[in-house]
């Protein structure tokens, strides 16, 4: 996947710089309410549902304070993806028991071609360590698409 269809997935209107929710569950509620307010999917209550399913499946943190909430749903039209930030963290029941501090949220639609590709580029930008920290650290969306530009010109 290429930069600028990478860089393409994330929007500023989608971007958290921080959540008010302190809980996993209100996390959740306060992504969907955004999709549905910014029309990018007709029903929050059907994404609640889906991620609250996910998490029951085994926790979507993936450790080191990120955590990547996923599914695919007819309430959207596209792959979207949201972005999300908590300084002091929230209890994601991640395998290291370190707080999230930073949560991407995928939902595509059932026949998106673009979930897994975006999925896999994601996760190889957050297994670098330099990026990683970088990412954690980031406070606007300016600064966070910075980091990713920067990272995938370099690799």
């Amino acid at each position: 996947m290429l930069l600028q269809q990478f860089l393409s997935f994330f929007d500023s209107d989608l971007f958290i710089e921080d959540f008010t929710s302190h809980t996993k569950k209100d996390v959740f509620k306060e992504i969907a309410n955004l999709l549905e307010t910014t029309k990018k999917i007709f029903k929050a209550d059907i994404i609640i549902d889906l991620l609250e399913k996910r998490e029951q499946l085994g926790t979507t943190a993936i450790g080191k304070g990120i955590a990547i909430p996923h599914c695919r749903s007819m309430a959207t039209e596209k792959l979207t993806v949201i972005v999300g930030l908590k300084q002091e963290g929230i209890d994601f029941d991640a395998p290291d028991q370190l707080p999230v501090k930073i949560v991407f949220v995928i939902i595509a639609p059932p026949q998106d071609v673009n979930y897994l590709p975006f999925l896999g580029k994601l996760v190889e930008l957050l297994r670098n360590e330099s990026a990683r920290k970088r990412l954690l650290r980031v406070k606007s969306f300016k600064g966070f698409k910075k980091v990713i530009t920067e990272f995938l010109t370099n690799e």
